[in-house]
């Protein structure tokens, strides 16, 4: 089981959301998935705003990112890659160890809520949390849940970060996932409540509720980064042309 994830938001233009799904599909996550400790992935779309995704990979540990194979992935990029960097806004990366989980399965959506809290208070109020959300799972269409820690302000190099958070607090993510939007819409306000009220959050920086698009397991892919990168012309890139 993972031990931490690497949760990303970003917002991308809908005029070339055919080509973001082309690359992040046949490229991007493919690519990360061949860093040793990366263990699955998943793409998801926002309900209400076509333009917002979520990412969420699987980490054998939260030193998997400082790996040299994810330092280059970073750092020398593909030209598909450089290009649709261009494109990015509303960037939030969080990288964060697991704190709590509860339940089975993958649902096909997620609502995924992160906030900014006093560093001194964060790991009771997790724990606190986790019984609340146990509690949930009982009550709702809950069908697992993960709770992540995280050092603010994290730098990544790619992207500048949009939600600046006091030195003095950690982010917590928490991903509440169900069988569908819709079911997970009727409890997102019981849950929201529950989390403000548990961990009493210095500041808000995400909660949307999610679709997944597409999942993924590190061992369905190459190992090597170069073979990835072979494929892109199968997969059509030349189709796509800068605007």
């Amino acid at each position: 089981m993972a031990a931490a994830i690497l949760a990303l938001w970003n917002d991308y233009p809908a005029d070339l959301a055919e080509e973001y799904a082309s690359w992040h599909t046949f490229e991007h996550v493919p690519e990360r998935l061949t860093v040793p400790g990366m263990e699955a992935a998943r793409r998801y779309v926002s309900a209400s705003q076509v333009e917002t995704y979520f990412t969420l990979y699987d980490l054998e540990d939260i030193s998997v990112i400082e790996h040299p194979a994810y330092i280059d992935l970073v750092r020398n990029p593909t030209p598909w890659s450089l290009k649709m960097r261009r494109n990015f806004s509303k960037v939030l990366r969080i990288p964060g160890k697991i704190a709590a989980t509860g339940g089975k399965g993958v649902g096909g959506a997620a609502n995924v809520q992160a906030y900014s809290v006093d560093r001194g208070k964060a790991q009771a109020s997790v724990r606190a949390l986790e019984t609340e959300l146990y509690h949930l799972m009982t009550q709702s269409r809950l069908i697992s849940f993960r709770v992540a820690l995280a050092e603010p302000n994290q730098i990544y190099e790619v992207f500048s970060q949009d939600e600046k958070t006091d030195p003095d607090t950690v982010n917590v993510v928490v991903i509440a996932e169900g069988e569908s939007v819709q079911s997970l819409s009727a409890v997102q306000n019981i849950l929201t409540e529950q989390i403000l009220a548990t961990l009493d959050p210095q500041k808000i920086l995400r909660n949307d509720l999610f679709t997944m698009l597409i999942s993924y397991r590190s061992d369905e892919f190459p190992t090597d980064r170069s073979q990835i990168a072979s494929t892109r012309v199968s997969r059509r890139e030349t189709d796509f042309t800068d605007p």
